[in-house]
Order: structure tokens, then sequence, then C-alpha cells
């Protein structure tokens, strides 16, 4: 992935709150929710934190968010990772909001295909083990169901009826640490990053959360946001 500063403020560092370490990835979608994969939010809500990496603050400290609850999706499998999204509520630390006045949920999943971008704060090289505080991007390429199947096999591969899809780069991929961020397409999320086999491995997909099945459940949690 590619480093972009400045860029998509939305997108949060999930840290665990006593030791600072990252997590996964998150958006945040108001002031008071914010979006990630339900195997990043495992333990008691009070173990985690986000934090605004990507916001342009005048201090050294990037703005924090409080987690105060978490709402993983009620079909949510930890085995198959079907379903695998969480919605966050939040206490978002920061008087200036007007970034978050445009809604990031999509209006229309049909028939979605062609690029998008995968934003993270995950592995910069597979063997490193290091994390990174700057957000970083990469172009995907949304891949049918069957050719994921194809691909990954049917074990790793989502099932149809599992909320999830597949997207692959050239030399491009989410990477431990990129769970929970989004894909963006045409400006809205589309999927949250979810699983795959190993990082940037040629033609080798990776698994994510589409947003079209679980856009209903999002909305009504969201609502009065």
């Amino acid at each position: 992935l590619t480093q972009v500063k400045g860029i998509q403020p939305h997108v949060a560092s999930l840290k665990n709150s006593s030791s600072l370490g990252h997590l996964c990835g998150a958006t945040i979608l108001s002031q008071t929710s914010a979006l990630t994969a339900a195997h990043c939010v495992t333990k008691d809500v009070d173990q985690y934190l986000l934090q605004l990496n990507n916001y342009c603050s005048h201090g050294d400290v990037p703005p924090k968010a409080d987690v105060l609850q978490i709402i993983k999706h009620p079909l949510y499998n930890p085995i198959t990772r079907a379903h695998d999204v969480a919605v966050l509520r939040i206490a978002l630390n920061l008087s200036d909001v007007t970034w978050l006045s445009r809604s990031l949920l999509p209006t229309y999943t049909f028939g979605l295909s062609g690029e998008c971008t995968i934003y993270g704060y995950g592995y910069k090289e597979v063997d490193s083990g290091a994390t990174s505080e700057r957000l970083s991007a990469g172009t995907l390429r949304i891949v049918s169901l069957d050719e994921c199947t194809a691909t990954l096999g049917p074990y790793a591969a989502p099932r149809h009826d599992s909320g999830m899809m597949c997207a692959v780069g050239e030399g491009v991929d989410a990477c431990q640490g990129d769970s929970g961020g989004p894909l963006f397409c045409s400006g809205s999320i589309q999927a949250v990053s979810s699983h795959g086999i190993s990082c940037a491995v040629p033609g080798l997909p990776a698994v994510y959360t589409s947003i079209g099945p679980h856009l209903q459940w999002i909305r009504e949690l969201i609502q009065n946001d």
C-alpha cells in the first residue's frame, strides 16, 4: 500500500486502550458511530479506542474516540468469518466535525465492479511484524465469487450467502493490521477488509465484508446519529 496523508480522515486506527498498540482499521461514520470487522473486537469494550491518525490536527497528538459499545452483526460466524462486520458506538473528542457531514454509506450496491481503493495501517512488509501510524492506500479490482472460489478454493472463498466479497490487486493487498479498514468505490464505503491467505501474492484475492447485504442493519443502528 502507498502512504496517503490528509486523505480520508475517516479511516482510524483501532487500538488497544492500555498498550496503544494498533489492532485493526475502522471507519468513522459519524460523531457517534464507526465501522470495523467483527473479528477485530472480541474483548470488552473498555479494551479499545480509536485514533484518527489521518486527521490533520495542529497538535502533535491525533484526536481519539472512546468506544462505548460494540455491536457485531447477528449472523457473524467467527469460524467461517461470514458477516464479519461490527458497528461501534463512539464518543469523538473533537470540536470540528464538519468533515463528517457527508455520508460514506453507499446509496446503491448493485452491480458493484471495477476499481476500488483499500485503506489501512497494516504491515508494510509481510515479515516485518510492524504496523504503520501512517495511512496507506492501494487500488484493487472487485472479482466475482465464482472467480474467487476458482482461485482460493471452496474452503477459503466466501459462500454466496455469507455477505462477503473478493477483491484483488497487482502486488497490492490488505495485510495483517489492515482488517476492519474500508474499501472505497466511487467515494462510498462498499466493503470492510476481513481476511486473506497471505499478502500481495500476485493474482490471489482477499476477502472483504460487503456493505450491501448489511446496509439496512447498519442504517438502522446509526439512523439517530
